[in-house]
């Protein structure tokens, strides 16, 4: 029985690398906003909502010398003629204070 939990634990561990691995939210929104933005302040990314085709993440960020956090949605859309995933557009900009 113990060899189940065990087995049924690796695959399961396996699985959510693999969703951190292919979802673009968790390196490429960070990578392709700190190319564009190199001063700001990355403070938090995730997918809000995506399927095969496209995802939208969600990345809140601070300005130099600002105490409001902004966040802006990206849109990326898997192109697999191409290079995988390829950012589309801004969706959505919001700011709040902290």
């Amino acid at each position: 029985m113990l060899k189940y939990c065990l087995l049924a634990i690796a695959i399961l561990g396996i699985a959510l690398f693999y969703a951190f691995v292919t979802d673009p939210c968790n390196k490429l929104v960070r990578t392709d906003f700190a190319s564009r933005h190199p001063d700001y302040l990355i403070l938090d990314s995730d997918a809000e909502q995506g399927s095969p085709e496209s995802v939208h993440c969600r990345i809140a960020y601070r300005k130099p010398d600002s105490d409001r956090i902004h966040e802006e949605v990206w849109v990326y859309q898997h192109e697999k003629k191409k290079t995988g995933w390829e950012f589309s557009r801004v969706l959505e900009t919001r700011t709040r204070d902290e």
